[in-house]
């Protein structure tokens, strides 16, 4: 079953094929090899990158993905076999599934994210009361936002913008958690279109022009991890400002370790994608059985190689 996806993040990259094998060739570094036939997708997010017509035909032979993104990393759209283009198992499930399961898949989210924001407010020690909202099995979304922010934002001091900002935030903390949503935001739109989703048709959200209502969805629990990631830099820097937070983001975020099986560290990155990966089985198999969501509880964030 094929499962890698392949991320190609250096400029002037070559792929090409060689005994049953896709082949990376990059500028100063060793050459890289993966079997064709364990290979979901290939995600091209770097600048200069070539294909040999061999390579490309190979890939969607063994019904592999090609994701082609711009130069902000944002997917613009992918190279896939005929079959992926006639018929599509997954865009059928997401179009015509049950109302029943999309409205549990949504519940499992909106829980894994309040306990997210839950594990936060302890860890700065804040007389929260979201175990016991979430302990009342009727979990309010909206009321549970507005109980984390109150004690979220605090912690900020000076900076603190009192409320949350979605969009044209004036202030620096909004504006810093907006960025690092749009960060996440893009690498599971990309995650999702490899596993062969249509961002547009969400299971909660609702679509608007030029929106990915899916990737709304999928995020919801991924949000906390952005607000630790900005929470830790204040802690660990009083005196800088906020905004240069900016220069960390992309590194805290896709290189961050989280301790999500126990005693096995993956990367974030790596988690968002076996969380995509799950969410996949779930359409296929109708159950939730196997769904996995990142969780902060006895997260350790660390930069380690």
């Amino acid at each position: 079953m094929s499962y890698h996806i392949i991320h190609i993040l250096n400029h002037a990259s070559r792929l090409s094929v060689d005994r049953g094998c896709l082949v990376c060739d990059i500028p100063d570094k060793p050459q890289r090899r993966v079997p064709l036939e364990d290979i979901l997708a290939v995600i091209v997010a770097a600048k200069g990158v070539s294909f040999s017509a061999e390579c490309l035909a190979a890939l969607l032979r063994h019904n592999s993905v090609v994701l082609h993104c711009d130069h902000n990393y944002k997917p613009i759209g992918k190279t896939v076999g005929l079959h992926r283009v006639v018929h599509n198992e997954l865009l059928d499930r997401q179009i015509f599934q049950d109302i029943f399961f999309l409205r549990q898949m949504w519940d499992e989210i909106i829980l894994a994210k309040v306990k997210n924001q839950a594990f936060i407010l302890d860890h700065i020690s804040a007389e929260h009361k979201l175990w016991g909202y979430i302990k009342s099995g009727n979990l309010d979304e909206g009321n549970a936002a507005r109980h984390y922010w109150k004690f979220y934002f605090k912690k900020f001091g000076r900076s603190s913008p009192g409320v949350r900002v979605t969009k044209g935030a004036g202030d620096a903390v909004n504006g810093m958690l907006n960025y690092g949503y749009a960060v996440i935001a893009t690498i599971c739109n990309r995650l999702l279109l490899a596993h062969g989703f249509n961002p547009a048709v969400g299971i909660y959200h609702k679509y608007r022009f030029r929106s990915d209502p899916l990737v709304y969805d999928i995020m919801e629990p991924l949000r906390p991890f952005c607000d630790f990631m900005l929470l830790r830099f204040r802690q660990a820097n009083p005196r800088s400002k906020i905004d240069e937070w900016v220069k960390f983001a992309a590194k805290d975020i896709i290189f961050s370790k989280v301790n999500a099986f126990g005693s096995k560290n993956i990367s974030f990155n790596l988690a968002i994608d076996r969380y995509i990966t799950s969410f996949s089985n779930c359409f296929r198999s109708k159950t939730l059985n196997n769904l996995y969501i990142p969780s902060l509880k006895d997260t350790n964030f660390s930069h380690e190689k």
